[in-house]
């Protein structure tokens, strides 16, 4: 009887362990989404120095919709370049934009309005999982930057195969940005802002710092049941590293100091890691998690403009 008891006790601590570290990877897989409205849209361009209503009536955004790889659809726009700043040389530049962690397109706007006054045609796209675009568990830019190569093979079929393309995220939009950059070399630039240099640190850190858990007991528990859920081995997820794949590809990194949900430690860890091919970084003072443009919009919008300019894409 004692035995039949204790194998009873196992197997029932064995289910809510197994119970937690599910809870604990559906946080990072299907995450609970922000409500991305109208509202939040009005008040980032607002911060950024610009208006929602020439947003809405002179953008001139177009609808699109990319099939992926894997078979689910990505819902975007496309919104061209401001017609008061043609490209002097007359060629096409381009830009791919890619929002981060439980948001959508919407927070990628206030980046599109840099790009597109300096010329560019802008693809907005709402992730996987995420927004508009169909129901596939996040896997913290693993399959996404798979997605993120069918959408530039989209760009490039769309706009020409000689077209100028780059391509800029943020948070986990960045660490996307960082792992494609190992997968196409043929990219003008990439930028990231405020990217993860590894998601096994960064789950280490979210879960002591946010969650007050344990990582040592937790951590490995959690990331082996987000891969029986999604295939994708988290401990391989490695944005510095693909940086250091990533050939020529100018790059340029940004980071507030004050980011305590993506360390600022892990910007000097990206950074170092580009060992070919050119590359710089921006710190942003006291600039908390993805708020470098709108702790400093003028600056931001600089530090893009000369990166661009002195890697001869402008």
């Amino acid at each position: 009887m004692s035995k039949i008891k204790s194998w009873q006790l196992l197997s029932a601590a064995a289910a809510v362990l197994f119970a937690a570290e599910w809870g604990l990877s559906n946080i990072v897989v299907n995450p609970e989404h922000q409500l991305n409205t109208r509202e939040k849209c009005e008040r980032e361009l607002a911060q950024a120095g610009l208006s929602l209503e020439d947003w809405e009536r002179n953008w001139q955004k177009e609808d699109i919709a990319i099939r992926s790889r894997y078979g689910y659809t990505l819902r975007g726009a496309v919104i061209p370049h401001d017609p008061a700043c043609p490209p002097a040389d007359g060629r096409t530049r381009v830009v791919v934009i890619v929002h981060g962690y439980t948001v959508n397109l919407i927070a990628s706007m206030k980046y599109v309005a840099i790009f597109r006054q300096l010329g560019f045609e802008c693809v907005v796209y709402d992730q996987r999982n995420h927004g508009l675009s169909d129901h596939a568990l996040t896997t913290m830019g693993r399959r996404e930057a798979e997605d993120l190569e069918t959408v530039c093979q989209w760009v490039r079929k769309h706009y020409g195969q000689n077209c100028i393309l780059g391509t800029h995220g943020e948070s986990m939009g960045a660490a996307t940005v960082m792992l494609h950059s190992a997968i196409d070399h043929h990219l003008a630039f990439a930028i990231e802002d405020c990217g993860y240099s590894s998601l096994k640190e960064q789950l280490a850190w979210v879960m002591q710092t946010r969650y007050h858990l344990p990582p040592a007991l937790l951590l490995y528990p959690c990331m082996a049941v987000a891969w029986l859920r999604t295939g994708v081995r988290f401990s391989q997820v490695e944005p510095a590293k693909a940086v250091a794949r990533s050939g020529n590809t100018p790059m340029l990194f940004i980071h507030g100091d004050a980011d305590t949900y993506v360390p600022y430690k892990m910007l000097q860890k990206n950074y170092d890691s580009k060992c070919t091919g050119p590359c710089r970084k921006a710190v942003f003072p006291g600039a908390a998690h993805a708020m470098s443009l709108l702790s400093d919009p003028e600056r931001y919008r600089r530090v893009i403009e000369t990166f661009l300019q002195d890697y001869h894409i402008l």
